[in-house]
């Protein structure tokens, strides 16, 4: 069953029909990734225009802007074969940055917007940690992210893992990188490991704050669990996985898979019981709560009366993602009736 599944990631890998192709039992075209989109809620709240060096030049950009760019001309060259100049850009993307060295006092990440660098904080602040964060404007994460595409298609599945995990190490906060771990280690030439996908899925899942990735976590997640024969939890996750991601195809034919097995499981399961059953197992059929305390924080930063509607921008993000959270609905209000 070492089927279709990829991760909707950064490049979702209809960038090329070879080994990191989504469509192997269905015949369809995987889906074309899409640029990391700046987000009024989250990604712009910083407004910044910061000097960005690599190894040609020092220019003035919008890291998000940038990040979107590059992976365009990336995508570009890779739909072309012009694996070359791929690599050059990845290679652009993290020139220098084994200079940045993280000290006891400073750590330094690349991340795609505020909320990521507010959910590490988080993170940081409880795990004990006092260190200064520096967020790199370099879009170093997604050059790692990059060299671990070209090194899969070129069947060097170790070295994809590895500059993987760097890419992580940049940004460990971002579900996508976890999610495409997921898939290489369920493809790699030396077999599938499929313990390692489990827990790589599990975490894309944490970490996921948009119905794209959770629902691709739940997805691969669900695909490893059909492999170890738990069908019913991998029911559940493909069945809450539409809830976040209706039109994506994969969950439907994988739900047709169990089907074909045990097709009384799937007559049975409708969306309550599937979360009743994902509680039970202990996985996340909703975003985890640290996404919406991020959010509040992100929101509270915001004294000003002029930044009052990016405050409710930020708000109105966390009520979707926890419609019953009772203290968001409050703060929505005041701020909304000002």
């Amino acid at each position: 069953m070492l089927k279709k599944y990829l991760p909707i990631g950064l490049l979702a890998a209809a960038m090329l029909a070879g080994q990191l192709s989504a469509q192997q039992s269905s015949g369809k075209p995987a889906p074309v990734a899409k640029p990391a989109a700046a987000n009024a809620a989250t990604d712009g709240i910083t407004d910044r225009m910061v000097p960005i060096k690599v190894a040609s030049q020092t220019v003035k950009a919008d890291p998000v802007v940038l990040t979107n760019q590059m992976m365009l001309v990336f995508m570009e060259r890779m739909k072309t074969g012009n694996l070359k100049e791929a690599r050059d850009i990845a290679n652009e993307m993290v020139f220098g940055s084994e200079k940045l060295q993280d000290t006891d006092q400073k750590v330094f990440k690349s991340f795609h917007s505020a909320m990521e660098m507010e959910l590490f904080r988080l993170l940081e602040q409880r795990s004990g940690s006092k260190r200064e964060i520096d967020w790199v404007e370099q879009p170093i994460s997604d050059g790692y992210y990059f060299l671990a595409i070209l090194d899969f298609q070129e069947g060097k599945h170790e070295e994809a893992l590895a500059n993987l995990q760097k890419a992580i190490f940049w940004n460990p906060v971002r579900s996508a990188f976890f999610a495409e771990r997921g898939f290489m280690f369920l493809r790699k030439n030396s077999g599938a490991d499929i313990v390692s996908a489990q827990v790589a899925y599990e975490k894309a899942l944490e970490l996921a704050d948009n119905p794209e990735d959770f629902a691709a976590a739940l997805r691969g997640l669900a695909f490893v669990l059909v492999e170890r024969r738990e069908l019913q939890k991998a029911l559940a996750c493909l069945i809450v996985s539409k809830e976040f991601d209706a039109d994506e195809s994969d969950a439907d034919e994988e739900i047709q898979f169990i089907r074909g097995i045990d097709p009384g499981l799937v007559a049975s399961m409708n969306l309550k019981t599937a979360r009743d059953v994902l509680k039970n197992a202990k996985i996340l059929s909703t975003y985890a709560p640290e996404h919406v305390e991020v959010l509040v924080r992100l929101a509270d930063s915001y004294k000003s009366p002029k930044d009052a509607q990016r405050a409710v921008l930020l708000l109105k993000k966390a009520k979707e993602m926890a419609p019953g959270n009772t203290e968001v609905a409050n703060r929505l209000k005041v701020l909304e009736k000002k």
